[in-house]
């Protein structure tokens, strides 16, 4: 998990660098802004990471492991067939036809989404 948070947190900070550079050469808001959410993004993601990473100790953050060490531990189920990330797709693509046929559309693809993501979750826990 070490890796992992090494790698958002580069991300982070890279971005945090074009976006500072971007601003300081075009004085452009709206860009600027998108960067700095492609800045928080990654950060928010290495920020739980790390906290994860002090409760958790994985094999792939042993220096000296062996790939057998991690064999046999239980990662969760995984179900072979499922509608529901079809049906979470189908609902981000009606939210987003909603940006330019009106806010009915967007409220109902969210309204599926929503429903999608609950039925992944309850399938998820059997």
């Amino acid at each position: 998990m070490r890796t992992a948070t090494k790698m958002f947190a580069f991300s982070a900070f890279f971005s945090l660098g074009v976006g500072t550079i971007y601003w300081l050469l075009s004085h452009e808001r709206a860009g600027a802004v998108l960067l700095l959410f492609m800045f928080l993004a990654p950060l928010f993601i290495a920020c739980y990471l790390l906290l994860r990473a002090r409760r958790l100790r994985l094999p792939e953050d042993d220096a000296e492991g062996r790939p057998g060490e991690g064999a046999g531990v239980d990662i969760g189920r995984f179900h072979a067939a499922s509608l529901w990330p079809f049906v979470t797709a189908l609902g981000a693509s009606l939210a987003v036809l909603g940006a330019v046929y009106g806010r009915w559309l967007a409220l109902a693809g969210g309204t599926v989404m929503a429903a999608a993501v609950v039925g992944l979750m309850r399938e998820s826990r059997g």
